[in-house]
């Protein structure tokens, strides 16, 4: 998941912070650091990788996502990719409406078989 907008590596933290408080996510958010350009010093965390599987774990994903989206204030956006390539935006407005968002990321990104979305 990368984020962008205003601040985005202060918010990547936050929404990092914010998934691990969910007891489904907690132990599958990690930080992805980033090479820093060239002429830069350090690193930045600019993605968050998410294992998700069986049980549900994408759907609270996503309430909370969604959730924290709607809470910022800001015009944010988040890009979700899996490995494969595949990709979705979620913004403030995507946001409003979890269940639909959802329903959207099942259709485009359905669970492999013998496992729960």
């Amino acid at each position: 998941m990368a984020v962008e907008g205003p601040g985005a590596e202060a918010q990547v933290i936050a929404l990092r912070d914010w998934l691990v408080s969910e007891d489904a996510l907690r132990g599958r958010v990690r930080p992805l650091r980033q090479r820093p350009p060239a002429g830069h010093m350090g690193s930045t965390v600019e993605l968050l990788t998410v294992a998700v599987g069986s049980g549900g774990v994408l759907a609270v994903l996503i309430q909370s996502v969604s959730t924290w989206l709607t809470s910022r204030g800001t015009d944010i956006r988040i890009t979700v990719s899996t490995e494969d390539g595949q990709r979705i935006e979620v913004d403030v407005k995507r946001a409003a409406d979890p269940q639909a968002l959802l329903r959207e990321v099942a259709e485009r990104f359905p669970a492999p078989p013998g496992e729960q979305p």
